[in-house]
């Protein structure tokens, strides 16, 4: 690197005479294990004639140097690409790809200025912003995977490189204790994240990110929302309907695609499969979804790294390219769908409303208000979505039948469908609720209800009231306290699903006040910077019908290809 840090990088040449493109990817989860057990076969794209290099990020395993997360990729991706166009036994063009940190680390040599990197292919990639899955979700902060991801994959590589034996036990015990505090709950109770935890040092760091206030400079450190004309080359997404991650892939899919209408730029491809972050087999949470959905079969389209090398060949080498350039599992059917972008054009906006009788329908059926206690000491634990956990929570679509049964759940449900119901694209629900505090949370699921009983959650999401106000994206805008006992208007945002709801099956939406330990449990008080408030019991009522339009928002249509 441009200061002296030398950093572990595995070379993997092909046969015969160079020179040839090269293929990078840069991480911190020992980049040697990608030789064999990757998220593609690097053997594979060696044999399609490119000069691998498979790179530990600074600080980490083999490579020298302190790791400071995510801002340390800008400056040593642009040098890593350098690095290894200049090699004689490379072209000149380097591409790059990988999933979750493997995939800021291209974008950071992008906001880097990195010439010679001529296409990207980022997965369940977290880089467009912190506000929005990464660190916080609809102003909540996502406690559960900062920790997950600290704590387990972090940590224990930073303990071995301590120098001093003192030193390491030392921080070997704060890790321990971390671990008990994960296992006892106490970790991220009501409160914690305000307390001072024995804790190792990754973990104290991620925890303080999590105590930034939205609009803090250091959330958009190695991210683009602010820089996504820096994105000027080819761009492959992958991401996973339950990935924790999904937000943020579909939204610099959408600001590619609306820049490339607009300029004339390359169109971003985008593959989105029934998968969670570690999880691309296809059967997921007690669901198959049969053969075609594994990344290693993508219904017979050629695996992951079948799409790879077809992707990297058309845009360093010319070749044909891979069209259409959009293709999306299609839950509830288990198909797969190409289209020319995603959401397709035809889709149109159905609303179904909350009504009287735990109703879901096209119109407003009756008016009427249900309560619910959000009490801080005993929130609704998680169950399933798009999450990034340790055990037992597990990711995707996890019947939702032992968490709908207590009194802080409350759900409302189509009749049976007399036939299929096409969801495609954004979800969203409108939620108009009172409360007995001056803040609240609202989580939404949106489920598919068999004629079992089961109930599967298809998407979900949060919005903390005094964060209404703030963009989820850029982190604008000001944090107030909501008005107790006033009605006031949450939007919770879902994101994205491919699903079809099948003839007999429920469209359902259940509301809660909390899913813990994904995100923060909410303490029911606004707590200005700096101020610290005593957690809450409250009261929320959700109101609905024709003067309180609370209801779900689809994107519909009526026969996918």
């Amino acid at each position: 690197m441009r200061d002296g840090t030398r950093l572990r990088t595995v070379l993997l040449v092909p046969y015969g005479t160079g020179p040839w493109p090269a293929l990078l990817t840069r991480h911190p989860y020992d980049a040697t294990r990608d030789e064999h057990d990757g998220t593609l076969d690097v053997g594979r794209l060696v044999a399609a004639g490119y000069l691998v290099a498979l790179q530990d990020v600074r600080g980490r395993f083999g490579s020298e140097g302190v790791f400071d997360p995510c801002v340390q990729e800008v400056a040593d991706g642009a040098d890593a690409v350098a690095w290894l166009a200049a090699l004689p036994e490379c072209t000149g063009a380097v591409g790059m790809w990988g999933a979750s940190y493997a995939s800021e680390t291209q974008f950071g040599a992008l906001l880097g200025g990195a010439p010679a990197l001529r296409a990207i292919a980022p997965a369940m990639t977290p880089a467009m912003s912190a506000l929005d899955g990464f660190r916080f979700r609809g102003g909540v902060p996502e406690i559960g995977s900062t920790l997950a991801w600290t704590h387990y994959a972090i940590a224990p590589d930073l303990i071995t490189r301590i120098g001093s034996a003192r030193e390491r036990e030392a921080e070997r015990k704060r890790w321990e204790a971390t671990e008990r505090a994960i296992a006892t709950g106490e970790a991220f109770r009501a409160g914690a994240l305000h307390a001072s935890p024995d804790a190792e040092a990754i973990v104290v760091w991620g925890l303080d990110r999590l105590r930034e206030p939205l609009g803090s400079a250091h959330h958009r450190a190695g991210k683009i929302v602010d820089r996504i004309d820096a994105i000027d080359v080819p761009v492959f997404l992958v991401g996973g309907w339950f990935d924790v991650f999904l937000g943020s892939t579909l939204e610099i899919y959408r600001r590619l695609l609306r820049r490339a209408k607009d300029t004339g730029g390359p169109v971003p491809h985008l593959l989105v499969g029934p998968w969670s972050h570690d999880n691309t087999s296809g059967r997921i949470a007690g669901v198959d979804f049969g053969p075609g959905a594994s990344a290693d079969d993508l219904g017979g389209s050629g695996d992951l790294t079948a799409r790879h090398v077809r992707w990297f060949d058309a845009a360093l080498r010319a070749g044909a390219a891979d069209t259409p350039p959009v293709r999306v599992f299609l839950m509830g059917s288990n198909r797969w769908i190409e289209l020319d972008e995603f959401p397709p054009r035809d889709t149109r906006t159905l609303e179904l409303y909350l009504g009287a009788g735990e109703s879901l329908a096209a119109e407003p059926a009756g008016s009427g208000e249900r309560r619910l206690t959000s009490d801080p000491a005993s929130p609704v634990p998680t169950c399933g979505g798009a999450v990034l956990l340790f055990a037992p929570f597990e990711a995707g679509p996890v019947d939702q039948a032992a968490i709908e049964s207590r009194q802080d759940v409350v759900a409302w449900r189509t009749v049976p469908l007399a036939e299929e119901l096409t969801v495609m694209g954004a979800v969203r629900a409108v939620v108009h609720l009172a409360t007995t505090g001056t803040d609240a949370d609202v989580v939404v699921r949106l489920c598919d209800e068999h004629p079992d009983g089961s109930s599967r959650v298809v998407a979900d999401g949060v919005q903390r009231g005094s964060a209404r106000c703030v963009d989820p994206i850029t982190g604008l805008g000001d944090r107030r306290p909501v008005e107790p006992d006033q009605e006031q208007e949450f939007v919770v945002d879902l994101w994205s699903t491919a699903h079809t709801f099948l003839p007999g099956h429920r469209v359902r939406v259940d509301i809660a006040p909390s899913s813990s330990p994904r995100w923060e449990v909410g303490r029911n008080v606004f707590e200005p910077a700096g101020m610290i408030e005593a957690p809450t019991a409250a009261e929320h009522t959700i109101r609905y019908g024709a003067a309180h339009t609370s209801r779900l928002v689809l994107r519909v249509v009526a026969a996918p290809r």
